[in-house]
């Protein structure tokens, strides 16, 4: 027997795969990425050792090993150890990308969820993986679109409808491409509404109340591009759809003339005005920290000529 597993086994540790399984949680709540296992991200470790009841002894005996180069005895926990076989096992059923993975493609050593890895973790939350679409989890497959829908050139004469877009079949890929549109747009805008500022997540951290609105719709064959895209709460994502207000070329609002007309009963939660309220011809959206990620002056034009109501 090695001197890990009998270590392992002195400390009465859990197994392996119950790691694993405490891990995948983990990743939910922390928006499916994590730094490395070591002293930088000890609040995570500790974290999953809390989940699975480890005692005092269990997290601080202390494994040793030499380090030829340097003729060195290095000691660290072996709970640490155990975590870090537990991901590495993980990654080798392509449950998680491992760091040195995760660094060709965000140039970042963290362990991060793949498909097959959040798929695996929603099962054992209780949470139907069609919900997926509507996670801010990140996932390797998923990072993979986003950084390429955010580094790709914005363009002058931009188009923002797909002239080739028809009915499609809803398949995996599809659905990739749609998570992948809605993390760029939420992360570019801070998982912030840029109408009006609200930033609120579920309870658990898994979930985030904010969405990625289409500026030229779905119905009208827009592009999943970011800069056809606002992050927007469900009340001003529904007004942005309906025409309710629109934007300027400097990126201001512009309301809707008829709001005026809107019956005294309507619009409001108790006294408060919730559209009059929120929302302001001439205060600007918050926009992104690149202004390579804001919305397209062409697909703005396209929205205030055919879905505006002025």
């Amino acid at each position: 027997m090695s001197y890990e597993k009998k270590t392992f086994e002195q400390l009465a540790l859990p197994p392996r795969e119950k790691v694993i399984q405490a891990l995948l949680l983990a990743l939910l709540k922390h928006n499916g990425v994590i730094k490395e296992f070591g002293a930088e991200n000890q609040e995570f470790c500790n974290e999953i050792a809390d989940e699975l009841e480890l005692t005092k002894a269990q997290r601080t005996a202390s494994m040793q090993t030499i380090v030829r180069k340097e003729n060195r005895v290095k000691r660290f926990p072996a709970w640490h150890r155990l975590l870090y076989r537990s991901a590495a096992e993980a990654a080798k059923q392509m449950l998680l990308s491992h760091p040195t993975q995760t660094m060709k493609l965000t140039q970042k050593r963290e362990w991060m969820l793949t498909e097959n890895g959040i798929d695996r973790a929603l099962k054992l939350a209780n949470i139907p993986t069609d919900q997926k679409i509507n996670l801010p989890i990140r996932t390797y497959e998923v990072e993979k679109i986003k950084n390429k829908l955010e580094k790709t050139e914005q363009i002058e004469n931009y188009n923002p409808i797909d002239t080739n877009k028809r009915a499609h079949k809803i398949t995996r890929e599809s659905l990739l491409r749609d998570r992948g549109f809605r993390q760029a747009i939420i992360e570019s805008y801070d998982y912030c509404c840029s109408a009006c500022g609200l930033k609120i997540s579920s309870p658990n951290s898994v979930g985030w109340e904010v969405e990625a609105a289409h500026i030229v719709p779905h119905r009208h064959h827009g592009k999943d591009d970011i800069w056809n895209g606002l992050a927007l709460c469900h009340l001003h994502h529904w007004a942005l759809d309906v025409g309710w207000f629109t934007l300027r070329q400097d990126f201001s609002i512009e309301v809707s003339a008829k709001i005026h007309a809107l019956p005294a009963d309507q619009g409001r939660i108790g006294d408060f005005d919730v559209l009059r309220g929120f929302l302001r011809t001439g205060s600007k959206i918050s926009l992104p920290k690149q202004n390579s990620l804001y919305p397209h002056i062409n697909a703005i034009l396209w929205h205030r000529q055919n879905i505006f109501c002025s």
